[in-house]
C-alpha cells in the first residue's frame, strides 16, 4: 500500500488519469478559463501551479520538464515567457477556482478554474493612469427639456400618381347567400 499519496482517483486507470490531468492542465493553460467539476478542479491546479514555477525557473531542465508534461511546444513557449513574467513575487496560488451552477445531466459540482490576474506593473500603471486622465469627448442625448416647444412633423413630399397605396375592399354578402 503506498503511502501519503493524496491524489483523487476518479474512478480511471493511472494512464487515463495522467492523460486527462495534462490536458486539462494544457487547456487551463492555454484558454487560461475552463469549466470543469469540482474534483478535477482542485486536483489540476496543482499541476498548473507546478508548470508555472518550471516557467520561472528557466532552466533548460525545467523546459524539458515541462515538454515532458506539456505535449505542445507552443503552450510550453507561453508558460516559459508570458506566465512566467505575470507573477514575479508569487510562489504559488496562480489558479482561482470559482464555484457555478450544478451540471443539469447528472447535478456534478461544476466550477471555473482561471489563471489569476498578473500584478500591475509600474509602466502599465503609468498608461492606465494616463489614459484615465485623458478626457475624451462624450456624446451627450438630444433629449427633449421640460417646457420646450415640440417641433412640428415635416409636411411629406407630394406623391407621385402611379405610386398610390393600394387598398383591399372586402366584398359584402348578404345573409345566408352561398359565395
Amino acid at each position: 500500500m503506498p503511502h501519503q499519496v493524496h491524489e483523487r482517483k476518479f474512478g480511471r486507470l493511472r494512464g487515463h488519469r495522467r492523460s486527462m490531468l495534462r490536458n486539462l492542465s494544457l487547456s487551463i493553460l492555454r484558454y487560461e478559463r475552463v469549466k470543469t467539476t469540482e474534483a478535477k478542479a482542485k486536483e489540476v491546479r496543482v499541476f498548473v501551479d507546478r508548470m508555472i514555477n518550471l516557467g520561472k525557473d528557466g532552466s533548460l531542465d525545467a523546459r524539458r520538464r515541462a515538454l515532458a508534461w506539456l505535449p505542445e511546444p507552443v503552450i510550453v513557449e507561453k508558460v516559459f515567457t508570458d506566465l512566467a513574467a505575470r507573477w514575479p513575487d508569487r510562489n504559488f496560488g496562480y489558479a482561482r477556482i470559482t464555484r457555478i451552477a450544478r451540471r443539469v445531466g447528472d447535478a456534478a459540482p461544476q466550477m471555473i478554474i482561471e489563471l489569476m490576474p498578473g500584478a500591475e506593473r509600474p509602466e502599465d500603471a503609468a498608461k492606465a493612469a494616463a489614459a484615465a486622465t485623458e478626457q475624451k469627448p462624450r456624446r451627450r442625448l438630444s433629449l427633449p427639456r421640460r417646457g420646450a416647444k415640440k417641433e412640428e412633423p415635416k409636411a411629406e413630399a407630394p406623391k407621385k400618381a402611379g405610386a398610390a397605396k393600394r387598398t383591399t375592399t372586402k366584398k359584402k354578402t348578404a345573409k345566408g347567400a352561398a359565395t
